[in-house]
């Protein structure tokens, strides 16, 4: 990892990183992101931490996706095959059996679900700083309050774009190669290389529950069908819903070189944004 350097623009984590939900799903449709995901959960839940000795945050409190109709419920029977193809452990449950693992849990309508004991949560901003700790051991650079304000590129003799260089408010780093990890700012930095990134931020809401009694350990939800999921925080549950009509946030993806601060979210009023009757009907 020496030579490469990490350009944030910023504070790590000062941006969209802090409030992720950090849930990390084993089980996808693609064989190749079933191998990164079960990649990503050895390092966040034990390699990192033997590595820098600080912790991510890892909690295995499992996932638990679930099915209202029986094309959904015949998906994660796939899923569950494609896990065992690639060692990730994983049951199908019947209402009954999903009822013993979430009591607290509405089975009413549901013709199952699919329980994948190993799923967890992680820490975004613990995770983040435990990896800027190991890349740095390695010998990478992480330099902060440095935001990219342009990114050199020329034309070879076959015609292809190349990069030679990265222009910063702090002066310029030559390099053939640049990585674009800004999230919801990848679309400007991509436009000062001449490359369209087809990202646009919008708004997302979730809610924080007070403490409920029982949902300690339980696992976390997702319901496909509905597009909400139900994390577990501490002694509470975070629901957070995709809305159908979402409202895109045209300023998240401006360039904002030299502001002061950071990507601010207004949370004292959430306007367009519902917490529809699906997303409770759990309880």
């Amino acid at each position: 990892m020496s030579g490469a350097v990490l350009l944030e623009r910023e504070r790590l984590t000062s941006g969209t990183t802090w409030h992720t939900a950090g849930l990390l799903w084993q089980l996808r449709p693609s064989d190749v992101e079933v191998e990164l995901l079960a990649h990503t959960r050895r390092v966040v839940s034990r390699e990192l931490e033997e590595e820098t000795g600080l912790h991510t945050g890892w909690i295995q409190n499992g996932g638990l996706f679930i099915a209202s109709n029986r094309q959904r419920l015949d998906e994660y029977k796939r899923l569950m095959s494609l896990g065992k193809a690639y060692g990730v452990e994983s049951h199908v449950l019947s209402p009954a059996e999903t009822k013993t693992l979430y009591p607290l849990m509405n089975v009413d309508d549901l013709y199952g679900t699919l329980y994948v004991p190993h799923d967890g949560t992680m820490d975004p901003a613990g995770t983040c700083s435990t990896l800027a700790r190991a890349a740095s051991a390695r010998g990478a650079q992480v330099i902060e309050n440095c935001p990219v304000t342009g990114i050199r590129v020329w034309t070879d003799d076959f015609g292809v774009r190349r990069v030679a260089g990265v222009e910063t408010q702090h002066g310029s780093i030559q390099t053939p190669c640049v990585v674009n990890c800004a999230g919801v700012w990848a679309s400007a930095v991509g436009r000062m290389a001449g490359v369209k990134v087809p990202l646009v931020a919008m708004h997302h809401a979730y809610v924080v529950t007070e403490r409920i009694e029982g949902i300690q350990n339980m696992p976390n939800v997702r319901d496909h069908d509905a597009s909400v999921y139900l994390r577990l925080q501490g002694d509470a549950l975070s629901v957070g819903g995709y809305e159908a009509n979402p409202i895109f946030w045209e300023e998240a993806v401006k360039s904002r070189t030299g502001a002061a601060g950071g990507l601010c979210l207004k949370t004292s009023t959430v306007k367009g944004c519902t917490v529809r009757s699906d997303d409770l009907r759990r309880a």
